[in-house]
């Protein structure tokens, strides 16, 4: 028997609903110039659709909105545009799994303004800039996990 208040969470997503959850949920403004530049330039894709000319609207997956997300965390964070460019270089050659499937993996993230490193599942952490591989002993403050449940709410909510 069907729950009728339970609601399936959207699994594409056009480039208006992206903005608004951002902007929700991080205090985040972008408007959708912006949000094409980090396309362009490959910061984060639309995976679902990419732009395929007029008429068309790109979808992004629930994993893009997550990166887009963890990049916008970044950059509020005080880490420049061509380090965080790098780290996500590092882990979609290195680590893809974790960008591909985010819901599958523990994952934290810090920055400390120069640096970004990644715990995964409990492990040392791991730096993705200044020497992409190396790893550390330390604690991280980032909970990834928590921003993909924050935002499925936010979705749940909105639908």
């Amino acid at each position: 028997m069907k729950d009728s208040n339970i609601r399936p969470i959207k699994s594409a997503f056009q480039s208006g609903e992206v903005i608004e959850i951002i902007e929700r949920l991080d205090d985040i403004k972008i408007d959708p110039v912006r949000l094409h530049y980090y396309e362009k330039t490959g910061l984060i894709r639309a995976s679902i659709r990419p732009a395929q000319g007029c008429g068309k609207h790109k979808l992004y997956s629930f994993a893009d909105l997550i990166m887009l997300r963890w990049f916008l965390q970044l950059r509020k964070q005080g880490l420049s545009m061509q380090k965080v460019r790098k780290g996500i270089s590092y882990l979609r050659k290195n680590m893809p799994r974790y960008i591909e499937k985010p819901l599958e993996h523990e994952l934290f993230f810090v920055t400390d303004g120069q640096d970004m490193f990644a715990l995964v599942n409990g492990e040392d952490a791991i730096s993705l800039v200044r020497n992409p591989g190396q790893q550390y002993f330390g604690v991280m403050v980032y909970d990834f996990k928590k921003m993909i449940d924050d935002t499925r709410d936010a979705i749940a909510r909105a639908a």
